[in-house]
């Protein structure tokens, strides 16, 4: 019985240790797209996705937010990238909830927002889409519609914090 208690101790205890150290280890850096993109309060890096730049998750929530950047041969092309994306989530029965061009710190894209839901419960996904030079980016926010308001601000604050090694 102590061993079974000393284990539930140490994987709490670990658990606890995986979000501070999350916290403490700064902002995500990628060299590839020059960007650093600040982690929220209380949110971890989530290492595993290759797809993008940057992938953060509330532990207490399951949230996720992602940034995503594609490199444009032109930006002409950056209309295939961010359809594909939409119809991806159309397609797999998400619901486009609104649409709206929008300005979130230094940058004008387009904002949608879609709703999926499922055994009763109701997903929430926000997309922020814009270009940067020949840079395609997708800032995307899931959350449980009983969330958003909790982590909606957060979502936000990773694209009005997004810093380019260019800007100067």
């Amino acid at each position: 019985m102590k061993t079974v208690r000393f284990l539930v101790f140490l994987l709490v205890t670990l658990s606890f240790s995986a979000v501070a150290i999350a916290q403490e280890a700064g902002p995500v850096e990628d060299e590839e797209f020059g960007v650093t993109i600040a982690v929220p309060d209380a949110w971890e890096v989530a290492a595993d996705d290759d797809k993008a730049v940057a992938s953060f998750k509330h532990p207490g929530s399951q949230s996720q937010i992602q940034v995503i950047g594609t490199k444009l041969m032109n930006e002409e092309v950056a209309d295939v990238f961010f359809d594909t994306f939409h119809t991806t989530l159309t397609e797999s029965n998400f619901e486009k909830v609104s649409e709206e061009e929008a300005t979130i710190g230094d940058f004008t894209g387009n904002s949608v927002s879609y709703e999926f839901t499922h055994s009763g419960v109701t997903l929430e996904v926000k997309v922020f889409e814009f270009l940067r030079d020949q840079t395609a980016w997708l800032a995307i926010g899931y959350m449980q519609d009983e969330e958003r308001e909790n982590y909606e601000e957060d979502y936000l604050s990773v694209i009005e914090q997004l810093r380019f090694s260019d800007d100067g």
